[in-house]
Order: C-alpha cells, then sequence, then structure tokens
C-alpha cells in the first residue's frame, strides 16, 4: 500500500519544483546574484512557507516597482517575495540593514553571474 506523504514534505516538493524553474530563468533576466531566504533556506517548511528571494539586478525600476518585473516573469505555482537591489545599493543595504544581512548570511546564494 502506497504512504502517504505529509503536507509538510508535499509542500517541500512543490517549493523545490518551483524553485528550480525559477533556477532556469535568472540568467534569461539579467540578474547578478539571488540568494534563497526565510524559512526555505532554513529548511523549515509548513503551509505558509513561500519563496523569499534577495535579488541584485541592475534596474532603473524605483524600488518599489521592481519586484513586479520579478512576480511576472518568475514562473510559481506558489507566493514569491523578493526584495530587488541594485548592486550599488545593495552592498550597502547589507551592512546597514540588520535583518537584510542576517537574511542574506542565513540564506542560500542560487545564483551568481
Amino acid at each position: 500500500m502506497p504512504m502517504r506523504v505529509g503536507f509538510s514534505e508535499f509542500r517541500r516538493q512543490m517549493l523545490e519544483r518551483d524553485l528550480e524553474g525559477i533556477e532556469e530563468m535568472l540568467p534569461i533576466l539579467g540578474v547578478e546574484k539571488v540568494i534563497l531566504a526565510g524559512d526555505m533556506a532554513a529548511g523549515d517548511y509548513s503551509p505558509d512557507t513561500r519563496i523569499e528571494l534577495i535579488i541584485v539586478h541592475d534596474t532603473e525600476y524605483s524600488f518599489g516597482r521592481r519586484a513586479d518585473f520579478f512576480s511576472y516573469h518568475l514562473p510559481s505555482s506558489v507566493d514569491i517575495d523578493t526584495l530587488v537591489y541594485t548592486p550599488a545599493e545593495f552592498d550597502d543595504a547589507v551592512e546597514n540593514l540588520p535583518a537584510l544581512g542576517k537574511a542574506v548570511r542565513e540564506g542560500r546564494e542560487i545564483y551568481h553571474a
């Protein structure tokens, strides 16, 4: 008799599958670096776990509009949270925003051009 997979394991599989699709798109979108952050990077899966990405991308969009670009272009069946910084902003933000610095240190780099 087949064994039922628990919901946390099902969620993990779904998130990992979506993340693979996202990783395939990153070179096409011209990003410089992407860090997976949050619960997924920590291996902590629950019904609320989402894909959280810190993206370094040279863009002229205002900070508030940058996530829209990636929401539209990244394939996923689950919610994706993105923080998008230009290369110049990123180094300064990691240094001066403690929560971002912690997310970068504890996260997992999934792409680097």
